[in-house]
């Protein structure tokens, strides 16, 4: 009689488990890095700034730039600077990070103290008393990402 409760809860756990998977089955993973948007979620571009966060801290910098970075300018670079090489790119951010540790303080001041203007595809965070740089998210799709650039993009002049 004991043997029915045990199995009932396994069976749940591992539904349940299979039922996490599925969650982010239909998006690929990305530099063999897969997609786990319930532990970083980016529904709206304050989830996307805090799992990027939360990933630094997790010393997940691979998660960081396959799953939360605008997809493009990774890309581009693996490509260009490292000859397909995702690995080497993870290791250059490791590295910059670890030199730079008030990057990650500085990025939770702007997640909890930042004014935010955001748009249907593009958001922006700033810091009153930090008028050289601000935070940038692009959503695509139905994800925000962060973007690789820390002032506006220089208007494009016609010609």
């Amino acid at each position: 009689m004991r043997l029915v409760p045990v199995v009932a809860v396994a069976a749940t756990f591992v539904l349940g488990i299979q039922g996490l998977a599925r969650q982010d089955a239909g998006v690929p993973s990305r530099y063999g890095v897969p997609l786990n948007t319930r532990s970083y979620p980016q529904g709206t571009p304050k989830d996307a700034l805090a799992s990027a966060i939360r990933a630094i801290e997790d010393r997940r910098i691979n998660y960081l730039l396959s799953q939360l970075t605008e997809p493009a300018f990774v890309d581009r670079r693996v490509k260009e600077l490292y000859g397909g090489e995702f690995d080497e790119l993870v290791r250059e951010t490791t590295v910059k990070l670890a030199n730079e540790p008030g990057t990650v303080k500085e990025l939770g001041r702007f997640l909890k103290e930042g004014e935010w203007e955001a748009g249907e595809t593009n958001a922006t965070v700033r810091l009153k008393d930090i008028k050289d740089r601000q935070v940038f998210l692009r959503k695509i799709g139905d994800r925000w990402f962060l973007e690789n650039r820390q002032k506006p993009e220089a208007p494009k002049s016609e010609g």
